[in-house]
């Protein structure tokens, strides 16, 4: 199916601003900044928890079926990551770690690694990182998925129970509350199924704001100017960064779906495939293992080479596990019609009757 807009892209530049982001952590070298606010790979979770939003939203709209709505999020999800999984946990992690393999292997942390295949995050392998910059986490960037998945959840539950657009308006606005006094202020953690509930509530304003731009088909909005006056609105806010932490709940998505929801011929550079994915759940392994091997590399050769490598496994990945999970999402099957209408319609345009589809070909 031919994609022209840009939420493709936008995903690719979200998952490229976190390995930008954490290259310079990895590093040990401080993280360049949005607006002196959060650092890029915060910015790049944000962009994709927003357009996961607006997409779970219209998936749910266009086949209201929680089978089919849970297997094409299972299938987006899972195959590419198990991959991931396993490959660390039987390839990188014999390879690079100081334990001795049968050491290795009868660790019982080495099998709690597996836990990431439900998406129960688990960050250490045994004597893998130990000594580098930021030690035992073989992959950083995998926190985000649960809490992605839950949003899935919450999405489906609000449909199953024939919630309208003001019930996601109330999530939200719960959201953004319980963000603003509490989640940006816990000063630790609370740990539910490993993950950091302050980020339930601090990632999914976006995605519920994401959401709430579907849900009152805010799109018919969008236009370079809105995004500008957006992107000024924040530009302001710059001196008071908690004030642009709340007002980036509600300007941050028109500049992002106003870009995504676009056309233009930037669209080709990712039409051969979707590697956002790929990118982002093997960009931090690969960045460890560099750091581990050549711990004195500077950041241009670093972000070379991780970036060649990743990028390689992405196109892999996509390729051969992605795509072919893809395809077998089901698909919701569309009322035949009438043999005449479809002659009399397909003679009007002069063309084949087109298959019915997805707006983003991602639902």
């Amino acid at each position: 199916m031919r994609r022209d807009n840009h939420l493709d892209l936008l995903r690719l530049i979200a998952a490229s601003l976190v390995f930008y982001s954490h290259s310079f952590a990895l590093l040990g070298l401080p993280s360049p900044k949005f607006l002196a606010w959060i650092d890029l790979g915060a910015l790049g979770v944000y962009i994709f928890f927003i357009v996961s939003g607006y997409l779970i939203a219209a998936s749910w709209e266009q086949d209201p079926s929680l089978p089919r709505f849970f297997a094409r999020r299972a299938l987006r999800i899972f195959p590419g990551l198990w991959v991931c999984v396993i490959l660390t946990l039987f390839l990188l992690g014999p390879l690079l770690t100081t334990r001795s393999l049968p050491a290795y292997f009868t660790d019982w942390r080495t099998w709690r690694y597996l836990g990431n295949l439900g998406l129960y995050t688990s960050y250490y392998l045994p004597g893998v990182f130990e000594t580098v910059r930021y030690p035992n986490a073989v992959n950083g960037s995998i926190w985000t998925l649960p809490i992605e998945f839950l949003m899935y959840l919450v999405v489906a539950g609000v449909g199953a129970l024939r919630g309208n657009r003001w019930f996601f308006a109330g999530l939200l606005s719960a959201s953004a509350a319980l963000a603003f006094f509490w989640a940006s202020r816990a000063p630790s953690p609370l740990v539910i199924f490993a993950m950091d509930a302050r980020e339930i509530f601090i990632c999914g304003t976006y995605f519920w704001a994401g959401a709430i731009f579907r849900k009152f088909n805010l799109n018919r909005h969008c236009s370079l100017t809105l995004a500008l006056l957006a992107g000024a609105g924040m530009l302001s806010l710059m001196a008071w960064p908690r004030l642009l932490g709340v007002a980036a709940w509600a300007l941050l998505p028109f500049p992002v779906l106003s870009f995504g929801l676009s056309h233009s011929p930037l669209a080709a550079l990712t039409r051969r495939g979707d590697y956002s994915y790929g990118i982002y759940i093997y960009a931090f392994p690969v960045q460890q293992t560099v750091t581990f091997l050549a711990p004195h590399l500077g950041l241009a050769p670093y972000l070379l080479i991780c970036g060649g490598v990743t990028l390689t496994l992405a196109i892999l990945s996509f390729h051969l596990v992605e795509r072919r999970a893809l395809a077998l999402k089901p698909r919701r099957r569309q009322p035949a019609a009438p043999e005449h209408a479809l002659v009399e319609a397909t003679t009007a345009c002069g063309m084949e009757a087109p298959l019915p589809i997805s707006m983003t070909g991602e639902l």
